[in-house]
């Protein structure tokens, strides 16, 4: 069967070896744009794989052109990033200070002395506050010099395909493009939506009018052409892109490349083998199939940037009937890494499952909280948060301003009702619910509604395509669901 249904199967072992060893390493865009959110010595290891490789890595003109027209987006929202971390941490205080004494917590008769505790979280809060600094001093800056690039010109000279010099050649990279996408023919179909907005549909670089839409679509003609061209035989395809337009998925589990980029690059390129790899997976089999020398803190540093959230520009956010639920799947993906969570992909499966529980979901429109469901004259609103750090949960700046505003929004009667929802990861989700870590979930979140008493928090995650619930704990009777 094999012989016929290629692009169902997975590399032997010795065909893994036979990749490392001879492969065409092809590197998408988004791997060189995370080089500038590694932490250094991470960003030197991968460094250090590619030139490994460097006789045989190639990317094609496409992946260029998107680097050099989105790093200044990277580098700027990276210092953007630490800017508003420096922002809350130094707002944190003094707002702090302002709810307790609103609260008035020293004159309840409690045998409580706030002042101590806030003079002592200021002096660590000061601590937090240098160590963010010296992270934003460390940073590219859009106006700088840019360190990364450099390297990347020296790693990728004379290792890059040659572009469209007309725009009938670039025309044709994209042809039957719209039929493609309408069949769901990878890759590209998860990108049909970017001429929405005419405004960025379409732009120009060498006199060339280029479609977003068909980015992908593109690259991946640049490296069949190139293959092709070239007589290579064994293609590696490294990329950080997560959607379902490159990988096949069975009931939320990533199973491998689609089966159809699969057949297509080996017909039409004369490729005998093709494979694909996460970021991840990528500098993991490094260790094994080459002689670099990964760290496994490297490792963890990019998996971390691989699972922070991070806002997509252009991504359209509607709310859509709940599907029939599946069957949970373990975390035992080993493509579970390949990009930073979309939070507005997030919210938008929590607003399905929300809509499989209430009439009348809708986005609230004035920001806080995410959510509203109307029921009658009631209002129930619910505020979602995306938990990179489980551990952190109870003391999360974010999750308890959250819970503390809600409370006072269902005090002063803009809310009936309101819920914060938590999202962890699957890692989280499956390592709480295979152990007896569920007790002490229970106990913080009974903690924290002690603190601010809401209707409930629900803690959940992303499983596959849908939302799922692992606990519901209400502060009326501190129940879980």
């Amino acid at each position: 069967m094999k012989t016929h249904f290629f692009g169902y199967y997975p590399p032997t072992e010795a065909e893994y070896e036979r990749l490392w060893k001879e492969g065409l390493v092809v590197v998408d865009t988004n791997v060189l744009l995370n080089l500038y959110r590694l932490p250094t010595t991470a960003r030197d290891e991968l460094f250090e794989v590619l030139n490994l490789l460097k006789e045989r890595l190639w990317i094609p003109y496409q992946v260029a052109l998107e680097f050099q027209r989105r790093r200044l987006t990277v580098i700027a929202a990276e210092r953007k990033a630490t800017e508003d971390a420096l922002q809350t941490a130094s707002d944190l205080v003094a707002e702090l200070r302002r709810k307790v004494d609103t609260l008035q917590i020293d004159k309840r008769g409690l045998g409580v002395q706030s002042q101590p505790l806030l003079d002592d979280l200021e002096k660590a809060n000061s601590k937090l506050i240098d160590a963010i600094k010296e992270v934003h001093r460390s940073q590219l800056d859009i106006s700088s010099s840019d360190s990364v690039r450099d390297r990347l010109d020296l790693l990728l000279r004379d290792r890059i395909g040659p572009g469209p010099t007309t725009q009938k050649e670039l025309d044709d990279l994209s042809a039957q493009g719209d039929d493609r996408f309408k069949e769901k023919i990878p890759p590209g179909f998860a990108d049909a939506d970017k001429d929405k907005n005419p405004n960025e549909a379409t732009f120009i670089h060498d006199q060339l009018k280029y479609q977003r839409k068909f980015g992908d679509l593109i690259l991946w003609r640049q490296v069949i052409e190139h293959v092709k061209a070239s007589g290579a035989k064994c293609v590696l395809f490294v990329t950080a892109d997560r959607k379902e337009d490159w990988w096949w998925r069975e009931q939320g589990k990533t199973i491998g490349p689609h089966p159809e980029l699969v057949r297509e690059i080996i017909k039409q390129g004369n490729v005998e083998l093709y494979w694909m790899y996460s970021s991840v997976q990528f500098v993991e089999h490094a260790n094994k199939y080459s002689a670099a020398t990964v760290s496994s803190q490297s490792v963890a540093e990019l998996k971390q940037v691989a699972l922070a959230p991070r806002m997509e520009a252009g991504r359209d956010y509607q709310l859509i009937e709940s599907a029939t639920a599946s069957r949970l799947m373990s975390p035992s993906d080993p493509y579970l890494y390949m990009d930073r969570p979309d939070l507005r992909h997030i919210e938008r499966l929590v607003a399905e499952w929300l809509q499989s529980i209430h009439d009348d979901v809708r986005p609230n429109q004035h920001g806080f909280p995410d959510f509203i469901a109307i029921e009658g004259e009631d209002v129930h609103g619910f505020e979602v948060k995306y938990v990179r750090n489980f551990d952190r949960m109870v003391t999360s700046p974010s999750i308890v301003n959250s819970l503390l505003r809600g409370y006072m929004e269902t005090r002063e009667g803009r809310l009936s009702e309101f819920t914060a929802i938590l999202v962890v990861s699957e890692i989280d989700f499956f390592d709480i619910a295979h152990s007896d870590r569920v007790h002490e979930l229970n106990r913080r979140l009974a903690h924290l509604l002690g603190r601010y008493p809401i209707t409930g928090i629900v803690v959940g995650a992303i499983l596959g395509e849908r939302f799922e619930p692992l606990v519901y704990q209400r502060e009326r009777d501190g129940d879980t669901d």
